[in-house]
């Protein structure tokens, strides 16, 4: 009855920098004196506290049950949930009395530790005269999230870590392998707390979905092999519903150098951006708007339909900008091969 897949989002902390950016240059203006106020934020202090990251994560899991219990007469929820071992990922042959022996083991605490794995020598790469006094660094600084973790420290020489903040060079940073990971257990332990549903495991959708109901790998076909109960089987749906969440307004006003070039908000030849319209030129969301009548339009995964269509004429509206955008579109075809066997 109803199939739909949510994308979440990954761009929140680098929105919030940028926001943060803009702040931090209006204050520098010649206008009137603005206070720094983060101190006086009551978010930053209160108890059990999420980053805006994982709260846009775990926001967004409630947002789709909400919508589902409004449409649909919901009386039992069934979630798969998943679990890492974050001592695997980092260390794949770690096994048994392994586990209670880490890299850790015999270090009086975590400096000396990097400092013996990084063999007492500056890590920069850097072809130049290196100092004799070390410095151990941070490749994500504190400021921006980075942790005390191992793996987010650094062996530096003091005339490297001086040259690397005065941004001299920058420093390579390989991406973290358990951050996603960290995160779903995050996300997890916090669902549990608001939502009450039947917990079920990868392991059992796999073989349902394999086994019983010979469905290809997508999400949607996981989540239809997770409400089966066992011997139940559906009838497939040719279209899913795919999800995006947007702003309700347009925020960025201007663009160039100098803010010079207004950009057109509102409705514009009564059409209003992320409004699904059908054209000659094809049928997607309004990406970007021009005065001249010349939209560019895209599907709700960003795709691009049409980079110049022309609304002016035989244009008509599907649908109005909602702060979730939805589109049907074709599921994944089913392969399904039988085996015969002779005795």
């Amino acid at each position: 009855m109803y199939q739909s897949e949510v994308a979440l989002r990954t761009d929140v902390s680098k929105k919030m920098q940028q926001r943060a950016m803009y702040r931090r240059t209006r204050r520098n203006r010649k206008l009137r004196y603005r206070p720094a106020r983060w101190l006086n934020r009551a978010s930053m202090r209160k108890e059990g506290r999420l980053a805006p990251s994982l709260k846009s994560k775990l926001d967004s899991h409630l947002r789709e049950k909400k919508q589902v219990e409004a449409i649909l007469p919901i009386s039992h929820w069934k979630v798969e949930t998943a679990s890492f071992d974050i001592h695997k990922i980092t260390n794949p042959t770690v096994t048994g009395a392994g586990y209670q022996q880490g890299a850790q083991l015999g270090y009086y605490n975590v400096k000396a530790y990097v400092l013996q794995r990084d063999n007492y020598k500056c890590q920069s790469g850097r072809k130049t005269k290196h100092s004799a006094k070390l410095h151990v660094h941070h490749k994500v600084f504190r400021s921006q999230g980075g942790t005390y973790a191992p793996s987010n420290l650094i062996t530096l020489c003091e005339t490297c870590h001086n040259d690397l903040h005065a941004g001299k060079f920058e420093l390579k940073v390989k991406r973290s392998k358990t951050k996603h990971a960290t995160e779903i257990g995050i996300v997890k332990v916090q669902l549990k707390q608001c939502w009450d549903f039947e917990e079920t495991f990868g392991y059992v959708t796999k073989f349902k979905r394999e086994q019983v109901l010979g469905l290809p790998k997508t999400h949607y076909y996981d989540a239809v092999s997770i409400c089966c109960e066992n011997g139940e089987l559906v009838q497939q749906a040719k279209h899913v519903l795919r999800k995006r969440h947007v702003a309700s307004g347009d925020y960025q006003q201007t663009k160039g150098v100098r803010s010079e070039k207004w950009i057109p908000v509102g409705k514009l030849f009564g059409l209003k951006k992320h409004d699904f319209v059908q054209t000659p030129q094809g049928t997607g969301f309004v990406k970007g708007k021009r005065s001249s009548g010349y939209f560019a339009l895209e599907t709700i995964l960003g795709n691009k339909v049409h980079a110049c269509a022309n609304i002016k004429k035989n244009t008509v509206r599907i649908s109005a900008r909602t702060t979730t955008l939805t589109q049907p579109m074709e599921a994944a075809r089913i392969l399904v091969t039988k085996v015969i066997t002779s005795t």
